[in-house]
């Protein structure tokens, strides 16, 4: 299987938040990833990037709004 680790990108360098991704749906304004045996967690971010060939989803913040 090809699951991928989730970072999130946080003052210029990555941090990895979440290993063996299976699921990821996207909201407005959050992003809600699944492992293959764990319960999902939410981040109030966005997708910045994609590489399926390093199995790497990297996140970033969104802005909050006041």
């Amino acid at each position: 299987m090809c699951q991928s680790n989730a970072y999130l990108l946080d003052g210029g360098r990555e941090e990895l938040v979440l290993e063996d991704v299976a699921l990821v749906e996207v909201g407005k304004d959050s992003v809600k990833m699944r492992t293959l045996f764990g319960e999902p967690v939410s981040f109030h971010a966005r997708i910045r990037e994609i590489d399926l060939t390093k199995n790497r989803i990297v996140l970033e913040r969104c802005e909050e709004v006041t």
